[in-house]
């Protein structure tokens, strides 16, 4: 901009709006000009192609125009959150002054900075997810993370204090918990894994800032913003307290007034909640799925069938974070239990709550001032059924429920007060009127009355002046700039009486005023003025009855979300056929007939294969699984997690029957891939996952371990396994299933008092392989692969000739390949030359130094090389 326009030639406007935006060079700047917002020059160009808008130019006081785009005013917050999911940040400057009564330019100034954690706008938000911006402090005594959704003002704390390999990685799991939009972390951090990850998962939004405040003053933050109660919550935790601190500092860096709905902070422990690491969601696809990272085929999508987006977030909540506390899991599991045998009671709840929009975000938008009447009225037809609910629940004769309903915040005064005061469909300005209903107040009702005489007299005075002045088309016309004038077409203009005061020409008509009509004109526009001042006084009036009853809105929405989702599980048990768990401290689980709940719906009905579940005995703590690829070992080791997860959560299991022992921490070790990003191979990446599972896994611990050690040679991969099982049965004690090909390690439950040996059962018939999915005590002597890559749809010469080696493998004298015979029995009419130069390639590999799957990967080579022939 600046190489092409000079700033002192431009007009006053661009010139504030060039100051304006060397205060704010990482932002795109959208600058209010009457009813659009503007951005300009390099802004203006970004914004066009962003968002597909007409670049168009404006007059800057240079030879040429300086580019231009603009949007409505009153769909702003659609246009800015386009922007913002692209990755910008936006600032918009406000006028801040009536531009009615500014006298030269008027007043403007930066009133929002939006970024992705500080989006409010309701549409533009996934409804039933939390959209948190969150805040890191670390220092050399642990980290601080402090996290608010500003939409609905959830506000939480967490404190991590130990090793700094303890803190990266509790650290790390809590970020892909909390799930943020947008980080705001101290300049001099000093954990690299979390800035690792943090430039890794660059689809977040990162702040650095700088911290250098003293205490005292943060601890006047929180009190300003959250009072002196939340401050006693956090004064025993410095690190909360600091990135509490830097959280509201941010949240409030652009607006002034007390946000109403952001008034309570929780403070979380990490040690009251089922630990599940970043890994082990994944793996078991809790909330989005491995192919394509949406959220269906996932326990979640299972769950979340909820009548309203509030109890869909409690349940995501429920979810990431299951209880420990058996109390706890049990009042929750009394509630589903209630409702899924009273099923029309279930039915007539989820009636009640049909209606209900998202009072936390409309509570918010309100806080915010950014609510138009329409919101109001999305408020009072959530509160409508909410007295029916109340009486319905406390009827029941239930304790829990009944409880349920009498804890229920009445709220009748208020729907009453939005009922009478706001219309039923009102405009979307605030400003512009006809949103107050009659007999609402009684001074905009005289004031709607004279102006409703003052447009009756206009009329009169039109007719009477077509009368008098013989013109036929005689009309007085309204316009926005100009007002009420009398047009007159051309070939009247000789009837038109002296006393009219020509006002404007136009090219077929004339445009005139008298003295009566500016009289009427100014009672007409004057009134309509006054009357929509004071409708926009009493809606100012009625926002603040709202805020005010801040705090039972949010109780009753936090009593609806609860109330939404025990409902929902209870519907959700009913119709996959779920079974209450019974919950103890026992460390064992007891699963009869348990099924995998997202695979079992992909499957035709009774199509799924149930299996039971039986660990945590004294003698049974280990338990080893043998058996083909895809014969069903992952789905059962998966499935077990699953309904554990769920268990702890408060729902029903997918099982006939289900004794859950409460689990601390549960951690999977499933599949490989290589992250380059890191610099670590696949088995790299296995072993720091055992690593970490056994440094943190506890007696209380449930573990999945899947092919462990199969990312390094034979030797060493069973060596590693054997050794892995061996420590985990005499020192550690969790309960753990290993699923493993290494059929050597099933020795182990005759070496070991506490290990068990697990198959899957298959069935050979006519030389194909048939999985029956069950699973049975007992090991498995091999594990068909041959059979499965038939499966797959291989060659046959390849998997015929697989067979061969591996007849040859388990033979006495196993395989030479420096013998012609070997190699010419799998090869036929080929050309001699060729034939030598396969030899020679033959000759140079040593079998004795080969796996079995090396093998077969060379005789692959070899095959390939003899179809090119």
């Amino acid at each position: 901009m600046k190489e092409n326009f000079t700033y002192e030639k431009l007009t006053p406007m661009l010139k504030h709006y060039v100051d304006v935006k060397d205060n704010f060079k990482d932002s795109l700047l959208l600058y209010r000009v009457g009813d659009f917002y503007e951005s300009f020059f390099d802004d203006a160009i970004i914004t066009s192609k962003v968002i597909g808008l007409t670049l168009t130019g404006k007059e800057c006081g240079h030879d040429k125009k300086a580019p231009m785009c603009g949007v409505p005013h009153h769909v702003i917050d659609n246009y800015v959150n386009k922007l913002v999911k692209k990755g910008y940040k936006v600032a918009l400057c406000d006028q801040v002054e009536d531009p009615r009564k500014a006298k030269g330019l008027v007043k403007r100034a930066i009133t929002r900075v939006v970024t992705p954690g500080t989006v409010t706008d309701m549409e533009s938000l996934d409804t039933r997810e939390n959209n948190y911006l969150l805040s890191i402090f670390q220092n050399n005594y642990g980290l601080g993370i402090s996290y608010c959704d500003i939409s609905t003002g959830a506000l939480y704390t967490i404190e991590i204090k130990g090793s700094n390999d303890l803190i990266a990685k509790q650290a790390i799991d809590q970020i892909e918990k909390i799930n943020p939009s947008e980080i705001i972390i101290n300049n001099d951090l000093k954990l690299t894994e979390i800035k690792k990850y943090l430039n890794i998962n660059n689809d977040i939004f990162i702040n650095y800032i700088e911290d250098d405040r003293e205490y005292d003053k943060r601890i006047k933050t929180i009190i300003e913003y959250l009072g002196d109660e939340n401050l006693e919550k956090v004064s025993d935790k410095r690190l909360s307290l600091v990135s509490l601190a830097n959280l509201l500092d941010y949240i409030y860096k652009f607006y002034d007034a007390k946000l109403n709905h952001i008034n309570n902070i929780e403070v979380l422990e990490i040690s009251n909640y089922l630990e599940l690491e970043a890994n082990t969601r994944k793996n078991l696809e809790l909330h989005r799925n491995l192919n394509n990272n949406s959220k269906e085929d996932t326990v979640l999508k299972i769950l979340d069938q909820a009548d309203t987006v509030m109890g869909s977030r409690i349940i995501n909540e429920w979810l990431e974070r299951p209880l420990i506390d058996i109390e706890k899991i049990n009042r929750r599991l009394d509630i589903v239990d209630y409702f899924k045998d009273n099923t029309i009671d279930s039915q007539n709840v989820s009636n009640y709550l049909s209606d209900v929009y998202d009072l936390e975000r409309l509570l918010g938008k309100i806080s915010y001032k950014r609510a138009n009447a329409r919101d109001f009225i999305s408020l009072k037809n959530s509160l409508k059924n909410m007295p029916d609910l109340k009486k319905y629940l406390s009827d029941i004769n239930d304790s829990n429920i009944k409880n349920l309903g009498l804890n229920l915040p009445e709220m009748d005064e208020l729907y009453e007060l939005l009922d009478k005061a706001i219309v039923d469909d009102p405009p979307i300005s605030i400003t512009d009127g006809g949103i107050i209903k009659e007999n609402f107040n009684d001074n905009l009702d005289k004031l709607k009355s004279d102006s409703k005489n003052a447009l009756e007299k206009l009329t009169n005075y039109e007719i009477q002046e077509r009368e008098t002045t013989g013109i036929k088309n005689y009309k007085i016309v309204y316009n926005k700039n100009n007002g009420y004038s009398i047009e007159i077409t051309k070939s009247n203009l000789d009837k038109v009486p002296n006393s009219y005061i020509r006002k404007q020409t136009l090219k077929n008509q004339e445009r005139y005023t008298t003295e009566t009509l500016e009289n009427l004109s100014n009672l007409i526009i004057g009134g309509k003025d006054k009357v929509n001042d004071l409708e926009y006084e009493i809606f100012n009036d009625i926002r603040n009855q709202i805020l005010d009853q801040t705090l039972k809105l949010q109780s009753l929405a936090k009593m609806i979300a609860n109330i939404d989702a025990l409902n929902t599980l209870s519907q959700v048990a009913l119709t996959n056929n779920y079974v209450r768990p019974i919950i103890n401290n026992e460390n064992m689980i007891n699963i009869k007939n348990g099924r995998h709940p997202v695979i079992e719906k992909k499957l035709n009905e009774n199509e799924f294969i149930a299996n039971d579940t039986n660990i945590g005995e004294d003698d049974n703590i280990i338990q080893i699984i043998t058996g083909p690829n895809m014969a069903g070992k992952s789905t059962y080791m998966r499935q077990m997690a699953i309904i554990i997860i769920m268990a702890q959560m408060g729902s029903f299991v997918p099982a006939s029957y289900a004794e859950i022992g409460i689990c601390d921490k549960v951690f999977t070790r499933i599949g490989a891939s290589d992250n380059i990003s890191k610099g670590e191979s696949t088995f790299m990446l296995e072993m720091n996952e055992v690593s970490n599972i056994l440094k943190n896994a506890t007696n209380n611990s449930f573990v999945i371990l899947d092919e462990v050690g199969r990312g390094t040679s034979s030797d060493d991969g069973l060596s590693i396994a054997m050794a892995l099982v061996d420590y985990i049965s005499k020192k550690k004690k969790f309960k753990t299933v290993f699923a493993t090909h290494f059929h050597e390690l099933t020795i182990l439950e005759d070496e070991l008092n506490n290990v068990k040996n697990l198959k899957i059962e298959i069935l050979k018939e006519n030389n194909n392989l048939v999985f029956l999915r069950k699973i049975k005590e007992g090991r498995s002597s091999r594990s068909y692969g041959i059979d499965v890559a038939k499966l797959s749809g291989l060659p046959e010469e390849i998997t015929d000739n697989a067979q061969k080696f591996m007849n040859n493998l388990n033979s006495e004298d196993g395989i030479n390949l420096n013998k012609d015979s070997d190699i010419k029995s799998t090869i036929y009419e080929i050309n001699e030359d060729k034939y030598k130069n396969l030899k020679s390639e033959a000759n140079n590999i040593n079998i004795n130094e080969l796996t079995p799957i090396e093998a077969i990967n060379k005789l692959n080579k070899l095959i390939e090389s003899i179809g090119e022939l």
